[in-house]
This record gives C-alpha cells, sequence and structure tokens, in this order.
C-alpha cells in the first residue's frame, strides 16, 4: 500500500507540474520556450566568417533582373554582397553593411551611396534591419536579445516577440513584430517574417530545400517578398558555401562615381 501511495503521489505532481498547453492538430511536441531557444541555438550554424555563392532574380512591378551574387559575411559585424552579370560574368553592383552603416555603388550607372544605415533603408525603399538579416544569411535562429512567446503550430515551431498574431504593434519603438518558424527535426529556420503595422510593410522569408554543402546543412533556396507601397520580390539560389576562410572584405568607391 506505502509503495501504491509513493506512485500515485507522484503521478499528482508530475501532473501538477506539467503545463497545461492545448497543441493542435499535428504540432511538433511540446517544449518548454527556454529549453527551445537552447536548441535552436546549438543548431544555428557555428562559424566566425561564411561565404555563400550563387544566383538569384530580382523583380518589382516595373522592372526584373538576374545576376550572380556571393556573400561574404563576418559573424555579427560585416555583410559584403557582390553582383555579377549572369551571363559574362562582368562586375556589377558591390556593396558593404555593418550595423551603423552602408555603402554601395553600381558600376552600371557610375553611383553610389554611403551613410546610415537608416539612411540606405530609405534610399533604396527597402526597410531592414542589421540583426535580422544576418540570421537569414547564415540561416540561424534570430535571438537579438528579445524577449520571445512560443506559437503552437502545425508541423513546426514558432517563436514571436509578441504574444500572438493579434499583438498590439511591436514590442518597442523600431523593433518590427517578428516570427520565426523551425522545422522539427533539425530546428532549422524554414521562414521569417517582419512586420511594420503602421508602415504597412511585410516582409515573408522562407528558407528552403535544405541540403548539404560540405556536411553543413544549409537551405538552397531563399525566397524574399516585400510588401510595402510597391511589392518587391527577391530569389536567391545558393550554389556553394564554405565556412571560416581567411575572408577579405574590399570596398572603394571608384573614382568620378556621382553620389545618389
Amino acid at each position: 500500500m506505502r509503495k501504491f501511495g509513493l506512485i500515485m503521489m507522484a503521478v499528482l505532481l508530475t501532473q501538477a507540474c506539467t503545463p497545461k498547453v492545448n497543441l493542435p492538430e499535428g504540432a511538433p511536441p511540446y517544449i518548454k520556450t527556454k529549453d527551445l531557444i537552447e536548441k535552436l541555438e546549438d543548431s544555428s550554424l557555428a562559424f566566425k566568417t561564411l561565404k555563400l555563392r550563387g544566383k538569384g532574380r530580382y523583380q518589382t512591378e516595373s522592372s526584373r533582373q538576374s545576376f550572380r551574387i556571393e556573400i561574404r559575411i563576418a559573424k555579427d559585424s560585416l555583410i559584403w554582397i557582390d553582383l555579377a552579370d549572369p551571363i559574362l560574368g562582368l562586375k556589377v553592383a558591390r556593396g558593404l553593411l555593418s550595423a551603423e552603416e552602408g555603402s554601395y555603388f553600381n558600376r552600371l550607372d557610375r553611383t553610389y551611396s554611403s551613410g546610415s544605415s537608416e539612411e540606405l533603408a530609405q534610399k533604396i525603399g527597402f526597410q531592414f534591419d542589421f540583426a535580422p538579416l544576418m540570421a537569414v544569411l547564415s540561416a540561424g535562429f534570430l535571438k537579438d536579445d528579445q524577449q520571445w512567446y512560443q506559437n503552437y503550430q502545425p508541423g513546426f515551431y514558432q517563436l514571436s516577440n509578441v504574444p500572438s498574431e493579434e499583438g498590439q504593434g511591436p514590442p518597442s519603438m523600431g523593433v518590427p513584430q517578428i516570427h520565426q518558424s523551425f522545422e522539427p527535426e533539425f530546428f532549422r529556420p524554414i521562414n521569417y517574417r517582419l512586420r511594420r503595422p503602421e508602415q504597412g510593410q511585410n516582409l515573408v522569408i522562407d528558407l528552403k530545400e535544405y541540403q548539404s554543402f560540405e556536411e553543413h546543412r544549409f537551405p538552397s533556396k531563399i525566397h524574399l517578398e516585400y510588401l510595402s507601397q510597391t511589392e518587391l520580390v527577391l530569389d536567391l539560389e545558393v550554389t556553394d558555401l564554405s565556412i571560416d576562410e581567411n575572408l577579405s572584405f574590399p570596398f572603394r568607391i571608384p573614382d568620378g562615381y556621382e553620389p545618389i
């Protein structure tokens, strides 16, 4: 009887300590938010430098352009982007971005822009933040020192910096609403959504077709849709990836270029 009583007590304590979470049909197993974040951090690509090569297509309501692309990243520090003609390989444009400032120049029309990240975003008409961009390009978990809430979705884990989809505005001034989704097997990101309701801006990024690049699991396709006053669609296909090479980040605005 004593043994039976101990068993019953253990069952009752377990039930009392188990959170009451109503998971939707098809949702992955329940994980505490703190434990989920630890898994996501452990599963993110570990690197000091990262280099991506591939091809892409940029499309707006009025134009469409294909290109070759090379991206070099110094973790949490710099993002360097070089664009080339898809057929001849001629260099077209180059950009360099940090959390504080950004610069780029266009070899086709011999123009350039340089200044703070906010100024650059206004000029190109694309509102972005450095930390989410770093997370997307490295296919990693965006921590960014924010409070994250877990939403329970069929087929994947999702973390948001607002308590629910119906959150009343961003968590603080200037910070977008962020929802990031992760596959339940490898805990790698499959989707990011960033919203700025006040400005009417919505950014959706899908990471697709994960493959092995030098034994590193990484998406071979990145699809981006940005909707504001106009719509922008960007598709990237990653064909080559290397980690922790000794990379350089050459950037010099050529003489005779005109500022935008």
